[in-house]
């Protein structure tokens, strides 16, 4: 399997009834390309969130490195992201031995930004997904 069939397993765009979901791999210019983006995420991205950043930064990337005082955390605060991680954990395996495995876990956006990414790198955090509620995407005034 090649790196790049495995970036792919983590560039969607997805939505239900109550939330839009986006792979971490997906760059800002392939929301805004797609057709399966939501209309409202779409202006929000122009208008709010790729005026500090190059559209082909990846939402990974671009939280990762996220602070509170950058004004994109506002956008996402007030959007009620959540944020699907992959934390690596160790748990007791047969005959007492250890074995690594990656707890799936998420975290408000809130939680993420208060860990720097030197922080976020020592304790081998990976972002996989991005969960913006439908109902407060609607409320947020553009």
């Amino acid at each position: 399997m090649t790196d790049r069939e495995f970036t792919n397993d983590f560039k969607y765009i997805m939505q239900d009834l109550y939330k839009l979901y986006f792979g971490a791999k997906c760059s800002y210019k392939e929301i805004l390309e797609s057709d399966e983006t939501y209309v409202r995420f779409k202006a929000v991205c122009r208008q709010c969130l790729i005026t500090e950043v190059d559209q082909d930064t990846t939402l990974e990337s671009h939280l990762y490195y996220l602070t509170a005082q950058d004004p994109a955390a506002e956008v996402y605060r007030l959007l009620g992201t959540r944020v699907k991680l992959s934390i690596p954990a160790v748990r007791k395996g047969l005959f007492g031995r250890e074995q690594r495995v990656f707890k799936e876990e998420i975290w408000k956006i809130e939680d993420l930004m208060a860990l720097s990414a030197q922080q976020k790198q020592f304790r081998g955090i990976v972002i996989s997904e991005v969960q913006i509620p439908k109902l407060k995407l609607r409320e947020f005034a553009i």
